[in-house]
C-alpha cells in the first residue's frame, strides 16, 4: 500500500500561501487542489525553474540550498509548507524545523514524511549486520513527535506512504516482542501532517482577527485573577459588541485561553446578568 503526501489534502478555491520545499513533485497537483494559492517554490536545483512540466504553474522560485540557508521570507509568510525531505536530509534538523515553524502563521501546517528504522526491511538488514543508508535519516514515531512538539507544533496526524500489503514479516517482528502499533512494523516510510495549532485552537483563531483575540485574551486573563475586575468585565462587553463575537466563542476561547475557566465564565455571566436587569429596569 502507498500514499502519496497529497492525500492528506482537501483543496480549496480560495486564496492561500503555499512554501513549498524541494518536493518538486507534488507541485501539478497542488495546482490541481488550489488553483487560487501563492506557490512559493525553495530548491538547489537551478534547472527545477526551467522545466516544461512546470510552466504556467505560476511559482516565485527561491534557488538556496534550505540545509545550509535560513528561509529568506518573515515569519508567518505561509499558510502551508510542504517540504516532503526535511526531516531525512536536514544537516540541523531542530533549527531547520524552527525556520519553517516562524514561516508558518500560528494556525498553518506543515506536511512532511520520514523514513521508518523499525520497518521489518531495516531490521532485517541490522539483524544481519547491515545498514546501507548513509545520506538520509531514519526516525521512530516517538522521536519523530518529540522533535515537532519541540518545534512548536500541537497536532500531529500519520498516514503510511510506503506499507507492505502483506503484513506477515511485520508479525514475526511483533511475535519476538516487537510494538508494532498502526503496523509500524510493515511501514517504511510515514508521512506527517503537522499543525501549529490543535482542531478546536485554529478554529477559534480563524473567526477573529489577531488583534481582537489578542485584546479578548488580555482581558479574560485580567478579570480570570481580579485585576480591576467590573473595568475589565465592562470592557469586555464593549469588545464582544464591537466586534460581534458571539457567546458560544467566547466560552470556548474562555476553556482555550483560561487556567480557571468556570471561575471567569462565571464572572462573565454573572456581569451579563446584571447588564440584562438593569436594561430591563430601564425599559420598564
Amino acid at each position: 500500500m502507498k500514499h502519496d503526501i497529497t492525500d492528506f489534502l482537501v483543496g480549496s478555491p480560495e486564496h492561500c500561501r503555499w512554501l513549498v520545499i524541494e518536493s518538486l513533485e507534488h507541485l501539478g497537483r497542488l495546482r490541481e487542489l488550489y488553483p487560487q494559492a501563492s506557490l512559493t517554490v525553495v530548491t538547489r536545483h537551478e534547472e527545477a525553474a526551467e522545466l516544461p512540466a512546470l510552466a504556467g504553474l505560476g511559482i516565485d522560485w527561491h534557488i538556496l540550498d534550505y540545509r545550509q540557508q535560513r528561509l529568506p521570507f518573515a515569519e508567518e509568510s505561509f499558510d502551508f509548507v510542504l517540504a516532503e525531505p526535511v526531516l531525512t536530509e536536514a544537516w540541523e534538523l531542530y533549527d531547520t524545523l524552527m525556520d519553517i515553524s516562524r514561516k508558518l502563521t500560528d494556525v498553518g501546517t506543515l506536511y512532511t514524511a520520514y523514513l521508518n528504522i523499525r520497518y521489518q526491511g531495516v531490521l532485517a538488514q541490522l539483524r544481519q549486520g547491515l545498514f546501507p543508508v548513509r545520506d538520509k535519516h531514519l526516525y521512530a514515531k516517538t522521536e519523530i513527535v518529540r522533535i515537532l512538539d519541540d518545534a512548536v507544533f500541537k497536532e500531529i496526524n500519520f498516514l503510511p506512504g510506503m506499507q507492505d500489503d502483506d503484513l506477515a514479516a511485520g508479525e514475526a517482528w511483533a511475535a519476538q516482542g516487537f510494538e508494532d502499533f498502526s503496523h509500524d512494523l510493515s511501514t517504511g516510510k510515514w508521512l506527517v501532517e503537522a499543525c501549529r495549532s490543535t482542531a478546536s485552537v485554529a478554529n477559534l483563531k480563524g473567526l477573529y482577527e489577531r488583534g481582537t483575540r489578542k485584546e479578548l485574551a488580555r482581558l479574560l486573563h485580567r478579570i480570570e485573577y481580579g485585576v480591576d475586575t467590573q473595568k475589565n468585565l465592562a470592557e469586555l462587553k464593549k469588545l464582544c459588541e464591537v466586534q460581534m463575537i458571539f457567546p458560544e466563542y467566547l466560552e470556548d476561547f474562555v476553556h482555550e485561553a483560561c487556567a480557571h475557566p468556570a471561575r471567569v465564565l462565571a464572572l462573565v455571566g454573572t456581569a451579563q446578568e446584571d447588564q440584562a436587569d438593569t436594561e430591563g429596569e430601564h425599559r420598564q
